[in-house]
């Protein structure tokens, strides 16, 4: 059975394709040709894509997607941004940073509405009541000092308003589950639909914190990302029909997160600037 979120990534995609076809900065889509850079190895995390393939929902919007995987060493916009892919499937906030950086670079649909990052802790002593305060003085494990876990990271910090000196980040890798069993950290930033689930997969269930303040997010999180300003009246005529399913689901960017974004990432020192023009609003 396709699900709304296998729905709604096609047309987002019949989207992308009339946008960067307008655009004179975006690699070129020929006879509905399009290439979508998945940012990791084969994983259940774009199961939207791999059905929209298998399925034909993409043909049957004319689309011929080709799912390009990304090397573990690739830079996440190199390839959007040099002509191979049409569209990226990556962290907003990855976007943002990246065109606060200048490279031209625009998100035209979110895939979550949660951000997906989240803040585990399996230590004892850890009291829930306490919130993000509970971080002052611990260790929290990171992949590393880079990317959307990061971010995350420092959008914890904020919440709580702690700084990085009230803190102990430690650079673990991928390794969030094995830090944690091992008490090499007492606090990971995992993933609310990866190492939460596979915690209570184990049967342990482990102390869970949001990293922004609920219904005001400060990040935004996996989204669809092209290369220029990609904006015209034909992609909303081409799309206005596809997002008629209950009326109730919508890939739109929120304006207000990724204005809340933006002011965060920039007073966190992350970026110096915020950038004009982070999103494309196609009237989803």
């Amino acid at each position: 059975m396709i699900n709304r979120r296998t729905f709604l990534t096609a047309a987002a995609l019949t989207a992308a394709v009339g946008a960067v076809g307008c655009s004179r900065t975006s690699p070129q889509v020929t006879d509905g040709a399009i290439t979508v850079g998945l940012t990791y190895i084969p994983n259940v995390q774009f199961s939207a894509f791999y059905l929209g393939v298998a399925e034909g929902l993409f043909s049957k919007r004319g689309l011929d997607v080709t799912l390009r995987h990304h090397g573990q060493q690739e830079d996440v916009f190199g390839a959007v941004l040099s002509g191979q892919e049409n569209v990226v499937f990556a962290s907003a906030d990855e976007g943002v940073v990246a065109a606060a950086r200048g490279q031209d670079l625009r998100t035209f649909a979110t895939s979550y509405q949660q951000y997906p990052n989240v803040v585990l802790s399996t230590a004892d002593g850890v009291d829930p009541a306490a919130g993000l305060a509970a971080l002052k003085g611990r260790s929290l494990g990171i992949p590393g000092h880079f990317g959307s876990s990061y971010y995350a990271a420092l959008a914890a910090l904020h919440t709580a308003g702690l700084t990085e000196s009230d803190v102990k980040l430690v650079d673990i890798g991928y390794t969030q589950l094995s830090a944690l069993a091992s008490r090499q950290v007492d606090f990971v930033v995992g993933f609310r639909n990866n190492e939460l689930v596979q915690l209570r997969g184990q049967g342990i269930e482990p102390t869970v914190f949001s990293v922004s303040p609920e219904g005001a997010p400060t990040l935004v999180g996996p989204s669809l990302i092209t290369a220029g300003a990609a904006v015209a009246d034909d992609v909303l005529k081409a799309t206005s029909e596809l997002w008629q399913i209950d009326g109730a689901v919508s890939v739109a960017p929120d304006a207000g997160a990724f204005e809340r974004m933006g002011a965060f990432l920039r007073d966190a020192g992350v970026i110096d600037t915020v950038p004009e023009n982070t999103y494309i609003d196609l009237g989803l």
